[in-house]
């Protein structure tokens, strides 16, 4: 009987998971620097904090470069102010423009499929 492909470990059938979905359309990227913080956007949008261990923190915020500044400043979140400190590789902030509605769901589905590391609240889905 065959088995099916990462049945006995979850991190395999993840890995495949991302390595199947089709890419991210991000809207713009940059190193986390400030002196980066001039292409950032005024406008709203979900963002993401990276680094080569993976996807270190998913936020969304009405204005960007807002929350680019303040995380970088001093982030209300004691796991991405550790991260933020200990880098490996180069610290991307990435973002994907949205407004309303459909920025939360965005940020949702976008947590429940990267699972970043520093986030605190984690969007599961519920199994029929």
């Amino acid at each position: 009987m065959k088995e099916k492909r990462g049945a006995e470990r979850p991190e395999i059938t993840r890995c495949i998971a991302l390595l199947e979905a089709s890419p991210l359309a991000i809207d713009g990227s940059v190193p986390y620097r400030p002196s980066h913080s001039g292409v950032v956007p005024h406008q709203g949008g979900v963002y993401l904090v990276h680094d080569m261990r993976g996807c270190l923190y998913i936020g969304r915020s009405d204005c960007i470069i807002e929350r680019f500044n303040t995380h970088y400043e001093y982030s209300h979140n004691r796991h991405l102010r550790r991260a933020l400190r200990n880098p490996v590789g180069v610290i991307q902030f990435s973002w994907l423009l949205a407004e309303g509605q459909p920025q939360k769901h965005l940020e949702q589905q976008l947590i429940r499929s990267l699972h970043p590391l520093c986030n605190d609240i984690r969007y599961v889905t519920k199994e029929a």
